[in-house]
């Protein structure tokens, strides 16, 4: 039941964040396909941001695609970030796709499965390039039936 109060807690708050960034504007939006829909345990999927604006907070949002094949209830990525001041950060970020009784989570469509991610709402301390790369954190060598990763950055209102 604990573990049910937090999925709901974080995907109503991940869901707050997404509907108030959707009336903001995109800065930026990217998709990068996976070859074959098998992610490789070498390929890391990476997005240049140009950031240019340090005082309104930023929204960044991921979404991956997968086909209604994918076997797991979620997706553990790794995200390392390498700004301008050449400090790297590196996290965990999961994606959850099923719930416990095997639903998806995501939007489907079709074939496809869409699972977006509010992972970053932050400000920026310095203009420049930030360079976002991902790679998949499973123990498999390859990550069967995901399509896609689209990065979308949106600046939201600064409301101070």
């Amino acid at each position: 039941m604990h573990r049910s109060l937090f999925r709901f807690i974080a995907v109503f708050f991940s869901a707050v964040f997404l509907l108030f960034s959707c009336g903001s504007d995109a800065v930026f939006n990217q998709s990068i396909p996976i070859s074959g829909h098998a992610w490789k345990e070498k390929f890391h999927p990476t997005f240049k941001v140009q950031i240019t604006d340090t005082v309104s907070t930023h929204d960044f949002v991921l979404t991956v695609r997968t086909t209604v094949d994918y076997p797991y209830s979620n997706l553990w990525l790794y995200l390392t970030i390498n700004g301008p001041m050449g400090k790297s950060q590196r996290f965990p970020l999961e994606i959850v796709t099923a719930d416990a009784t095997g639903k998806w989570t995501g939007d489907k469509s079709g074939s496809l499965v869409s699972f977006s991610k509010l992972f970053m709402h932050d400000r920026f301390p310095k203009k420049g390039t930030y360079t976002l790369s991902f790679e998949q954190a499973t123990t498999q060598k390859t990550l069967a039936e995901v399509v896609d990763l689209t990065l979308d950055v949106y600046t939201a209102e600064n409301k101070q």
